[in-house]
């Protein structure tokens, strides 16, 4: 993986210019880069899932404040287990005519976007009803370099806890931190895990369990980093596209090409891997039919 401080030295180097001036365009250019990328398809890389809750007898609920787009909603009504899934009002006018009068319901059967907000129809009865919103994510820039000084007290194996002798902040949440790799006791396995949540300056908790040996009372050494929200093999995507507007702008033409085959190369190879969420090579054909079927209501001979 590569993080912000690995681009942004990257960059440098492929530019021979490793002026302070010079990495300071080359994080604007990285960071612009990486949101064109993201603009050109609706990637499953962006799709994040977040939660909001209703607020009784209203309608609208804002949305998370990292949403860029609603790809579709769920209802949980509060103290239930039944999901309700409303379909997208396709129009406006089919708006207006739902809420011709006022019908109010924990039961959601439809769901508008507008200004910011998720409209549901019926208007929710209750406060607390849960809202999973599967979301289009907003990229954020990278700007912070990677911390080396944090060193790993515990993390067990098959286990999402983490401790750390000191440098965590709730800002972390979505960094990544590597436990370094040796082939001694109480070190890392070098793999790359993602934060979900921070405690306290100390206490962590991965996205996914640690899989390498475990660090009991050790003091491992780590690297916690900022990390582009791309897939791993394509981290280094964005320098490419950066990089040639660089040579560019020096008039050196046949770099400036070289690096934009490159990058271009690259954004085909994107598509072909990451156009679906999985690696499956079956293409549904429609003909069967994907209707539920409650398993009580079946009648074993």
């Amino acid at each position: 993986m590569k993080s912000y401080t690995n681009l942004r030295n990257l960059f440098g180097s492929l530019t021979q210019n490793t002026t302070s001036g010079n990495l300071t365009l080359g994080d604007q250019l990285i960071n612009d880069s990486i949101r064109a990328i993201c603009a050109m398809k609706n990637w499953p890389f962006l799709e994040k899932v977040r939660t909001l809750t209703t607020v009784a007898n209203t309608q609208g609920v804002n949305l998370p404040f990292d949403c860029d787009q609603v790809r579709e909603i769920s209802v949980v009504p509060l103290g239930q287990t039944t999901r309700f899934v409303p379909k997208l009002s396709p129009s406006d006018a089919h708006w207006d005519m739902l809420n011709q009068s006022t019908f109010t319901s924990d039961q959601t059967e439809w769901y508008l976007v507008r200004e910011g907000q998720i409209l549901l129809w019926p208007t929710p009865v209750q406060t607390g009803n849960t809202i999973y919103v599967a979301q289009k994510t907003l990229v954020i820039d990278l700007n912070t370099a990677d911390i080396t000084t944090t060193t790993i007290v515990t993390l067990a194996n098959g286990a999402t806890a983490l401790t750390v002798n000191a440098g965590l902040t709730a800002q972390m949440v979505g960094w990544y931190i590597r436990p370094t790799y040796t082939p001694t006791a109480n070190t890392g396995d070098g793999m790359w895990y993602e934060l979900s949540a921070i405690t306290s300056g100390t206490v962590g908790t991965l996205v996914r369990k640690y899989g390498g040996v475990s660090i009991a009372a050790g003091t491992a050494a780590c690297t916690l980093s900022q990390m582009p929200i791309l897939p791993e093999a394509f981290h280094e995507t964005p320098i490419k596209r950066a990089v040639s507007q660089y040579w560019a702008q020096q008039g050196e033409m046949t770099r400036s090409l070289m690096y934009e085959k490159q990058y271009n190369t690259d954004i085909e190879t994107l598509v072909k891997m990451w156009s679906s969420p999985t690696t499956s090579m079956v293409i549904d054909d429609g003909l069967e039919d994907d209707s539920i079927i409650n398993p009580n209501l079946r009648i074993s001979l």
